[in-house]
């Protein structure tokens, strides 16, 4: 059960977020294109609405994937472990990632960062990038290591052909899941408006 939480934890996080940054370049395209179409201006306000509501949306996903998952443990030993690993003294290893994950969907709330390209598009890749395989990068990157030992631990050999089709599934997923919750933004605000005035 807690797998599900932490899937859908990784679909927000990696899909979306991620696939964020790869629609916030078509978008600066299309807007040096199309200067004075509002359609885009005001659906890149939902999308960034959308990734502000995902943020929370993570946050508690991911909070629930991990109380389900200590509900899970067998035994009292497992579970005495986990708190004292959760609020103990190098409790920071577990709560830092994924409130930094947090803080950088509500990053958007600011205007400077909202509206320019290259802060968006270095935001998604942060959430690309888990500590475990920063500090791989790291420490890889010392003289005492040589560069065949270089990997994240997955298949870097890809042809650009799959990376294109990765790249093209996220921004089709993204734009998918936006325009779902834009549309369906605007017809709430309909029905809300029909049902109060």
């Amino acid at each position: 059960m807690d797998e599900t939480f932490f899937f859908l934890g990784d679909f927000l996080r990696i899909d979306i977020f991620v696939g964020f940054g790869f629609y916030s370049i078509i978008y600066f395209l299309l807007r040096l294109i199309f200067r004075e179409n509002t359609f885009l201006t005001e659906f890149d306000k939902s999308v960034v609405q959308a990734i502000i509501f995902g943020g929370f949306l993570w946050l508690c996903l991911w909070l629930i994937g991990t109380l389900v998952f200590y509900q899970g443990l067998e035994n009292g030993i497992e579970k005495q472990e986990y708190i004292e690993r959760a609020i103990g003294k190098h409790s920071y290893g577990i709560w830092i990632q994924p409130f930094f994950w947090f803080s950088l969907t509500q990053l958007y709330r600011m205007g400077i960062i909202r509206k320019f390209l290259i802060s968006r598009i270095i935001i998604s890749l942060l959430f690309a990038l888990t500590f475990e395989q920063f500090m791989i990068l790291v420490t890889s990157i010392h003289r005492d290591f040589s560069p065949d030992n270089w990997t994240f631990g997955y298949n870097l050999t890809l042809s650009p052909y799959w990376i294109f089709l990765g790249w093209l599934s996220k921004i089709l997923l993204f734009i998918f899941v936006v325009v779902f919750y834009h549309f369906g933004i605007k017809k709430i605000k309909t029905l809300y408006n029909k049902v109060y005035n």
